[in-house]
């Protein structure tokens, strides 16, 4: 009689399930996206007829709205899904980097979303009112290039440092999301005061790249992060 050991469940696997729930990972953020559009485009109208500047240049409504839900994303990607996914036979590892491909899967999503509303807004005159929710300042002023840079870095950094606040919960229980966000706070009040100083030569060299690098240190200190925090951690 021969015995048939199960393998260990896929980075794959872990994608599947936490697209299980389309709900949360498709239809709200896509809605949430379509309500930033509508509600700036009104108040658009109504600055408008007040007499003011319609176009709202840089108001970073995309951002702003969908950040917070985004990192909630993150971290119910860990700390619903990874008791289930262990008891599928997941490992740590290969749990991590589903989270990952999750979040690169979602970050593309909500990009792609963004750039087709993009080319709308650009047909219809800035949805007819001259109204500029993708064109934004924050997301590139109508660049498709910049758009997709920001908004998949950004998703993608929101996401996965949801993830490790998740990770910190799974591992140290309410105290452990408290401690990671009293550290970072702490280690970022640490680095303005130390940059103080030379604020003025930072701001005169900036580059955009610059952005584009500190996303880079986010997501793969947020990935480490999660997986370190998940080692040793219990099933809740």
């Amino acid at each position: 009689m021969s015995t048939t050991v199960a393998r260990p469940a896929s980075p794959v696997a872990v994608l599947a399930l936490q697209y299980a729930n389309p709900s949360r990972m498709v239809s709200i953020p896509l809605m949430i996206l379509g309500a930033v559009v509508v509600v700036t485009t009104g108040i658009v109208v109504v600055l408008a007829r007040s007499g003011a500047d319609g176009e709202l240049q840089s108001n970073g409504a995309i951002i702003w709205s969908l950040v917070g839900f985004i990192v909630a994303i993150g971290v119910q990607a860990v700390a619903v899904t990874f008791p289930l996914a262990l008891a599928l036979g997941t490992t740590r590892r290969a749990f991590t980097a589903g989270v990952l491909l999750t979040a690169v899967l979602e970050s593309a999503l909500l990009t792609g979303s963004a750039l087709v509303l993009l080319g709308l807004e650009a047909l219809t005159g800035g949805w007819f009112v001259g109204a500029r929710v993708l064109g934004d300042a924050t997301l590139g002023g109508g660049d498709a290039r910049a758009l997709v840079a920001v908004m998949f870095l950004a998703s993608l950094s929101a996401i996965l440092a949801g993830a490790a606040f998740g990770a910190a919960w799974v591992r140290f229980g309410a105290r452990g999301p408290m401690v990671l966000g009293l550290a970072i706070a702490a280690g970022a009040v640490i680095a303005l005061l130390a940059l103080a100083p030379a604020f003025g030569a930072v701001g005169e060299a900036f580059e955009p790249w610059w952005l584009a690098v500190a996303a880079a240190v986010v997501i793969a200190a947020s990935t480490a992060g999660t997986y370190l925090l998940l080692r040793r951690a219990a099933v809740r």
